[in-house]
């Protein structure tokens, strides 16, 4: 019976934050401990009443500061503290004022990150720290009795396990774990690489033979089998947070369940279902700032304990928990880059019901409700239905293209694509192919653009200049203008001219012959004759019109003149032909009264066309639009066609308003995707070709592999290679399998540090997998 039935807080201190918390062996009472912090609560069902207050008195140090707090498992009077300078306190609860702190160890040369008792011995305890040791401390004792040296930088966790008292597991800054015998110190019993990350903390399962860590790569991982006869492992498990782990605690009494909170962002404490790893199966939204402790409530799975960053402690009940799960979006959709879209939704699954099941099931109820079972949070699937569009749509036959599989359109552009070495139009075209033959019709079209716009030579003579204002854009029209300017008078002579063509008079001819004369000298080539633009007045750069009057034009449509080639205006000139029906239809139709229409306009109406304002001829922009449609290639999530082509433009790409900043992205992004693939050679040539320096730069980097000696584990530093300064040997630079100096590829253990000739280790690790040498389980592939 539930007896916690709400959640209940308490504020813990003014002063400082709590970084952990520990309850006694009868789950009465809980210990929470901080910088300035180190109280004792008992746990009653409507809230915390303070016991105990050890950090009282004027005169403290920095041993009351502590990272860590632990409870003796067989004497509730007995605490253990880890300090932040090193020193691992002990307390004993039954005694008054200062003598409560029993002992003080100051072995630890560095911050004590972690401390905990032994399940079977009430007077041992161990202690991890930063200096890279663990010490194993006896209360009968004034100094640490054993030093256990780990070869790592930091100490992180410690916990011993339930199931052999002599064994406790021990993980690093490096991502290691360690497992270790009480009894036999000099060596760790088993060592691998977990995370890529520092591991913060780990977990023992309480009735299973499982560890569970958390890293700073924000994994939760769930190892099986640990520690048996055989000495292997294997991961079973993998949880992804959204942000660094800080600690896990696995539920009691539940065999596939654990907690974890974080160290950063994410002040929830989630409780994972291992076999459902992908979203937590509830949360505890409660605290207002990072959670630095949890802890179960004995063997009570509806009641967790938690301390955080926001001075608070709180007593969750399980009922109060939120469930992701039943918020969650139950339906989903996605467009692919080729036009198909992929559709997916819950599946309800019912786990199986047993035959005794299925006898105690009510006759009644089975009418109302499906017999085939309960849905459970640890069984659920979807279906997904993938809609395809028709090669008829595209524009792109689909026989001529590779089927599309996972990153394949990757992998196949970052090889085949090219940059330089070619004229931009060839590139263009191979890159065209390329983006063709994967499925990337967008980045083909992109491709061609970029041929026409920017490959042709008589493109590369043009300066465009970018606009970013409408006065701009005027200044720039007015002087194209100037080149193609014609003085007034002898438009007007041009037009009176054409329009008294058919008047067979003296004057006329010698009209003729004076307006060929002058429109041969405004003409910009010799001997051929110039029209004016069709459909505008064109003005010279220093002359601005304000009134034309035309008192003999004969050609006056709907009051403006029609200033084009002779042919044009012939052609207006019958109504049969197709120019005059589309002009026609053109024209706005006025709505004319019936009296009106039966009067007809007067000949030889005189007409006057005024020119107040020029408005500019409007331009398009070629240099905005590649600018926006590679924008649009990074939007879509295609960077990799998006920074070939800023790349394969050469110089031409200075003339794209796109901001430094926004190319650097992208080229970090592109490279990291590359390594993320070990495409090494395709980042390397796309660093090489940079043009920024802080992208340059990475290839600068210092590439010094560190390894560590076979026997004392010590870094092997200086010049003089395989040399262990401390064993005075060079036992190092031997191949563990045949004794002989490797000259060569040299391949070793980064858990023993134990290697040689690479074709003897692939020999011998083809039916083996513990090294030659001390026995660790080494991982080749």
């Amino acid at each position: 019976m539930l007896e916690e039935s709400f959640t209940i807080s308490m504020r813990i201190c003014q002063e400082g934050h709590a970084n952990a918390l520990a309850l006694n062996k009868d789950y009465s009472q809980i210990a929470v401990a901080g910088r300035s912090l180190l109280k004792l609560y008992s746990i009653e069902n409507d809230g915390f009443t303070e016991v105990c207050n050890m950090r009282g008195g004027k005169n403290q140090n920095l041993s009351y500061s502590s990272n860590d707090v632990a409870w003796s498992a067989l004497d509730s009077n007995i605490l253990a503290t880890a300090a932040t300078n090193g020193v691992v306190s002990v307390w004993d609860l039954s005694k008054f004022g200062r003598q409560k702190q029993l002992l003080v160890y100051n072995d630890h040369e560095r911050t004590a990150h972690t401390v905990t008792f032994h399940s079977g011995e009430a007077n041992i305890l161990i202690s991890g720290s930063q200096d890279g040791t663990i010490k194993c401390f006896d209360t009968r004792c004034d100094k640490a009795i054993y030093t256990f040296y780990s070869n790592s930088e930091s100490v992180r966790d410690v916990k011993f396990s339930p199931h052999c008292n002599n064994v406790f597991s021990a993980v690093s800054e490096n991502g290691t774990v360690q497992l270790w015998d009480l009894r036999r110190g000099e060596k760790c019993l088993l060592q691998f690489t977990a995370h890529s990350g520092p591991i913060y903390t780990c977990d023992w399962h309480s009735t299973n033979n499982w560890l569970a860590t958390g890293s700073r790569d924000k994994q939760i991982k769930v190892l099986f089998d640990v520690w048996n006869m055989d000495g292997k492992n294997s991961l079973e498990y993998t949880i992804h947070t959204i942000a660094v782990v800080g600690r896990v605690k696995w539920l009691p009494e539940r065999t596939y369940h654990i907690a974890s909170c974080a160290l950063v962002v994410d002040y929830s404490i989630h409780v994972w279902d291992i076999r459902r790893p992908f979203i937590p199966f509830a949360s505890f939204n409660d605290h207002t700032n990072v959670t630095t402790g949890i802890a179960w409530k004995g063997n009570d799975s509806h009641c967790l304990l938690s301390t955080s960053k926001d001075s608070t402690i709180y007593k969750h009940a399980f009922k109060d928990a939120s469930r992701p799960a039943i918020k969650a979006n139950s339906q989903g959709a996605s467009s692919g880059r080729g036009g198909d879209i992929s559709f997916a939704d819950k599946k309800k699954v019912y786990s199986i019901i047993t035959a005794t099941q299925m006898m105690k099931i009510n006759p009644l109820i089975a009418r109302q409700k499906s017999i085939n079972g309960t849905e459970q949070f640890h069984i659920a699937e979807s279906n997904m239905c993938r809609f395809l569009l028709k090669s008829s749509y595209t524009g792109y036959n689909a026989d001529n293209s590779v089927p599309l599989k996972e990153h394949e359109c990757f992998f196949g552009c970052a090889k085949e694509l090219i940059f330089t070495g070619k004229k931009l139009g060839d590139i263009c075209d191979h890159n065209a192919m390329v983006s063709r033959k994967y499925g990337k019709h967008n980045a083909t079209t992109l491709w061609n653009f970029i041929k026409v716009l920017y490959a042709s030579n008589e493109f590369n003579k043009q300066k465009y200049e970018h606009r970013n204002s409408f006065s701009k854009q005027k200044n720039c029209q007015t002087s194209r203008r100037s080149t193609h300017a014609i003085n007034s008078d002898v438009l007007m002579k041009w037009d009176h001219h054409e329009n008294n063509s058919g008047i067979g008079s003296a004057d006329g001819n010698e009209l003729k012959s004076q307006d060929e004369d002058a429109l041969l000298d405004a003409s910009d080539s010799g001997g051929k004759q110039t029209y004016p633009p069709y459909g505008s007045v064109i003005l010279s750069e220093t002359q601005i019109l304000t009134e034309i009057t035309f008192d003999n034009f004969d050609v006056l449509r709907n009051g403006f003149i029609y200033v084009g080639p002779p042919d044009f205006t012939k052609a207006l000139a019958f109504p049969d032909t197709a120019l005059h029906c589309d002009v026609q239809a053109a024209r706005p139709q006025l709505d004319i009264k019936a009296q009106d229409r039966a009067k007809s306009p007067p000949p030889n109406v005189p007409a006057i066309l005024k020119v107040n304002h020029i408005p500019p001829i409007p331009m398009w922009e070629p240099h905005q639009f590649i600018a926006d449609a590679l924008k649009l290639q990074n939007d879509v999530g295609d960077v990799q066609t998006a920074l070939a082509v800023l790349i394969a433009m050469g110089e031409s790409r200075k003339y794209l308003p796109i901001e430094e900043s926004l190319i650097e992205h992208w080229f970090q992004t592109y490279i990291d995707q590359l390594h993320r693939y070990q495409m090494w050679n395709e980042a390397c040539t796309v660093i090489n070709l940079a043009w920024i320096a802080s992208v340059q730069e990475l290839n600068q980097k210092s590439t010094t592999v560190y390894t560590n000696c076979g026997d004392c584990g010590r870094p092997l530093s200086g010049s003089a290679g395989w040399y262990c300064q401390k064993c005075k040997s060079m036992r190092s630079s031997k191949c563990s399998i045949c004794g002989l100096i490797v000259r060569g590829v040299y391949a070793w253990c980064q858990g023993c540090s134990h290697g040689g000739h690479i074709e003897h280790l692939m020999e011998y690790f083809s039916n083996r997998s513990i090294c030659p040498i001390c026995g660790h389980l080494c991982e080749y592939n």
